[in-house]
């Protein structure tokens, strides 16, 4: 992974609400619907849909309608995941890092 790629994950996670969503992703290796995530962070789901927006364009969170039936009409929510391919890349990063500081 070099540079190029790595800069749009860092600039994503540059507010403190992302990281904690982002890793609160990563950690429950579910996926959670926008609603579902704002109730957990108590934020307005508009707020949480421009945060999760965000993650998604930086690759660190995956947007999939679900595949589920339900009795309901209507479209199904759209839900999230991380990615945690990244995951483990950021984790290698963040401990090569610490070795450099210490």
């Amino acid at each position: 992974m070099n540079l190029d790629s790595l800069l749009p994950i860092f600039k994503s996670l540059q507010d403190e609400t992302r990281i904690k969503l982002y890793h609160f992703l990563a950690e429950k290796g579910e996926s959670y619907n926008c609603q579902d995530l704002a109730a957990i962070f108590s934020i307005h789901q508009n707020v949480m849909r421009e945060h999760l927006k965000t993650l998604e364009q930086a690759n660190l969170v995956f947007e999939e309608r679900p595949s589920y039936k339900t009795t309901k009409t209507g479209r199904k929510p759209m839900v999230y995941r991380a990615n945690i391919a990244i995951s483990s890349v950021l984790n290698k990063w963040n401990q090569e890092l610490q070795g450099l500081v210490v």
